[in-house]
């Protein structure tokens, strides 16, 4: 039977993934990876392959959503892995890729891996069981500024659960939003919605690098975090809402 292998490469580099992950993609007739979601350490791509000794075949949103390229493959492939950074199911086109590959009588493995929905609130140190919705900023372009993910933050605050916040990511342009662009663009929303819950002295969290040898977090004022060099993507954000007080603790210690 056709096998169609969605496995996570986790948050850091070609080391993150798992040794089942490894053990699918060696015995694949073909491989392919999108980076369009999330994105691994330079180079890590290059060494994936040299440990399991086959090509990698990259594709874009285009190639993945469109041309469905990875369900093309079986025409001459009876394995097929699909490579993603962070968890393989957290992104809704994969989920789609999952379902019409059962739908044409393929059968669909998952290998799991870590993902920042986990890895961020546990290196702030705040509880997942108290997020809310999570949202992602989008980039402004021109009048382009929707304010729903604003939106998101407040119902999430109202209700006093902490918000992931995930930053835009146009690989095909080697664009990846910053913590600090975000918190300009958070506060550009505001000025447009007036909601009246997020502002200047609205605390946040970035995390940056999460996975990575580099990884930070920093917490304080949106005002303040907005004009600070957070160094290399990827990044996110948490807004949090009512903090434990175990976990003002914690980001006291990153507190700027």
């Amino acid at each position: 039977m056709k096998r169609l292998t969605l496995i996570g490469l986790g948050i850091s580099n070609e080391r993150s993934v798992t040794l089942q992950g490894l053990d699918r993609m060696r015995e694949a007739d073909a491989i392919f990876a999108e980076f369009f979601t999330s994105m691994l350490e330079e180079g890590s791509l290059g060494r994936l392959e040299e440990i399991v000794g086959k090509r990698i075949i990259l594709l874009d949103r285009r190639e993945v959503e469109e041309e469905e390229l990875v369900i093309g493959a079986f025409d001459e492939s009876d394995r097929v892995c699909l490579l993603t950074a962070g968890d393989p199911l957290t992104a809704t086109t994969h989920q789609e890729l999952r379902f019409d590959a059962i739908g044409r009588g393929i059968e669909v493995e998952i290998v799991h891996s870590a993902s920042i929905f986990h890895a961020a609130a546990g290196l702030a140190g705040l509880q997942h069981y108290k997020f809310g919705r999570t949202t992602t900023l989008p980039f402004p372009e021109g009048d382009f500024l929707p304010t729903s993910p604003l939106d998101i933050v407040m119902e999430n605050m109202e209700r006093g659960l902490h918000t992931l916040v995930l930053l835009d990511i146009q690989a095909d342009r080697s664009r990846y939003m910053t913590a600090s662009e975000g918190c300009g663009v958070l506060l550009r929303m505001e000025l447009k919605r007036r909601g009246g819950m997020i502002g200047e002295a609205t605390m946040a969290v970035a995390v940056l690098r999460a996975g990575r040898k580099d990884w930070k977090v920093i917490y304080g004022e949106i005002g303040k975090l907005k004009g600070v060099d957070m160094g290399a993507p990827p990044h996110c954000l948490m807004i949090p809402g009512n903090l434990h007080f175990a976990e003002q603790e914690a980001l006291d210690h990153f507190k700027v």
